[in-house]
């Protein structure tokens, strides 16, 4: 047999049949009829059976036979074919099908009226489509005169051109939108590959913001900046980075760039030390000399130099102050020429000002001397002058001695707070500096810093506040200005790994929107010291 048979205690009788929206009324007293009611609920029942008409062959009027279930009854059918027991009509009872169909289509209703409510009156439509508040940037008073510059509107319309179209546009975009509602397996690829008629909007006020790699082909804004997540943009996840950089068929627009899965493993060496860059300044300093030094005690607290005396924070932490001489270098290296007569002392940074304070000479005497009491300041003045012109010659002598000097053995005489052998005798410019002979005065070279040798890159020095710095800068043993102090990437992934506990994202350090990465080297510089 094909078919299972039906329990021992089925009752064909009283079947209630589930996919009915009617049970006969009288299936509660256990005599239910047969025929049940019809579609809309009412009795089919007027009689035990419904007789059927036979006619045997060779028959004309042919004989009513009874149908009724449970055998034939005795009278048997009327003569004009109705059965001879007639029944009551019941009243049908609704099934649970039928009250859940009902309250489906109640449910459905108010719930269709409430959407054409909301989504009819446009203060309620804007607030009840809005996923989310929007970002302080697109929102705010900028984002309302730019809307207003570029005839944008600064509700949804600005970017969703529906958004202003009533609910039968919406509707039509969206039904018309590729990929469609069911089309998620394609909804995450199409979405970051394709731009989208948002993104036209972002353009239209971001103009000139697709340049992380011109090369690549056009990509969606949104796939990695979504809106409606509070006050900022949501943030970038590792995920949205390595949808590209991750995968090698997509990096092929760009083979420059290698396939990076994660900072530890793969990330490529830092730029100034794969391409073993120098630094560019023309100073002449030695760190391991400073750092290691005799102590000073004029220093504040007394003591050696230490790398936070001449590296100061900024206000905000996160960078370095540039190195200047009058708030670093002058404790110690004063400029003074005369070890007679420490008041007075050279200027710094034009070589301009160095000569002119020079040929001024015999006027800076006098009022030194009048400034210490001498009872003839012309006099104090001359013999001064006196004492520089049997060391040195003339005054040209004397000039060329502090411009070009780099002298590192003499007398041992203090020159400012540095004394002992093995210091200059005079503090000659070219002592730290590169000097240029030629035309009618040698030129100094000014020096330069780099302000940020990985300069797309963010860093905080605040946040490695209880690193130390020779952690991270091997000063101690740097002799030469060339060397760039900074670590290398196997140096920070010991923190910034899964190993060391420390975030190592991509946008810890990364942002996107940067012009072409690390060009010349990532070093914009600052000139002066």
């Amino acid at each position: 047999m094909s078919g299972s048979l039906p329990a021992p205690e089925f009752d064909s009788q009283n079947y209630a049949r589930p996919n009915q929206d009617w049970s006969c009324g009288h299936a509660c007293e256990g005599r239910a009829c047969p025929l049940g009611p019809d579609a809309r609920g009412r009795c089919q029942a007027t009689a035990e059976c419904r007789p059927v008409l036979k006619i045997n062959p060779g028959e004309t009027k042919g004989r009513w036979h009874c149908t009724r279930q449970g055998g034939e009854c005795a009278e048997g059918p009327l003569p004009d074919g109705r059965c001879c027991r007639p029944i009551d009509p019941c009243a049908p009872v609704a099934t649970l099908r039928w009250w859940r169909g009902r309250i489906t289509l109640a449910v459905v209703t108010i719930a269709c009226a409430g959407l054409l409510i909301l989504l009819g009156v446009p203060p309620w439509r804007n607030g009840f489509i809005n996923p989310g508040p929007l970002s302080s940037p697109h929102s705010g008073a900028a984002f309302a005169v730019m809307a207003a510059s570029n005839h944008l509107d600064r509700a949804c319309g600005a970017c969703h051109m529906a958004g202003t179209s009533g609910p039968a546009g919406q509707v039509r975009v969206a039904t018309q939108a590729r990929p469609g509602f069911f089309d998620l397996a394609q909804m995450a690829t199409a979405r970051a590959e394709s731009p989208t008629a948002i993104d036209a909007a972002c353009l239209s006020c971001h103009a000139g913001r697709q340049v992380h790699q011109t090369a690549a082909p056009p990509f969606s804004c949104s796939f990695c900046h979504q809106e409606h997540h509070g006050a900022a943009l949501a943030a970038v996840t590792d995920q949205q980075c390595a949808f590209c950089h991750a995968d090698a068929a997509k990096m092929a627009v760009a083979p420059r760039v290698p396939v990076i899965h994660h900072f530890a493993t793969d990330h490529p060496e830092f730029p100034f030390l794969a391409g073993q860059q120098k630094d560019p300044d023309t100073l002449k300093f030695n760190h391991a000399l400073h750092l290691t030094g005799t102590t000073i005690p004029q220093l504040p607290g007394g003591g050696k130099l230490d790398c936070q005396f001449c590296h100061q924070p900024e206000a905000a932490g996160a960078l370095m102050k540039p190195v200047s001489f009058e708030a670093n270098c002058r404790v110690c290296h004063s400029l003074q020429f005369d070890p007679q007569t420490p008041q007075l002392q050279l200027l710094h940074g034009s070589v301009g000002a160095v000569v002119a304070y020079l040929h001024s000479l015999p006027n800076q005497y006098q009022e030194l001397g009048r400034q210490v009491g001498a009872a003839d300041p012309a006099a104090f003045a001359a013999n001064k002058l006196a004492g520089l012109r049997e060391q040195f010659g003339r005054g040209e002598d004397l000039e060329q001695e502090i411009l070009l000097s780099t002298a590192t053995t003499g007398p041992a005489v203090q020159i400012g707070t540095v004394s002992g052998a093995g210091r200059p005798r005079f503090p000659g410019c070219a002592y730290c500096h590169e000097v240029k002979l030629g035309g009618r005065r040698p030129e100094i070279t000014p020096p330069v810093q780099v302000a940020r040798w990985l300069a797309p890159v963010k860093f905080d020095h605040a946040r490695h506040a209880g690193v130390t710095c020779g952690a991270c800068h091997d000063a101690v043993h740097s002799r030469e200005t060339a060397d760039i102090l900074l670590p290398g990437r196997a140096l920070c992934a010991t923190c910034h790994s899964p190993q060391g506990g420390v975030a190592d994202g991509c946008a810890e350090c990364h942002t996107y929107h940067q012009h072409p990465f690390f060009k010349a080297g990532g070093a914009p510089l600052k000139a002066g010291i």
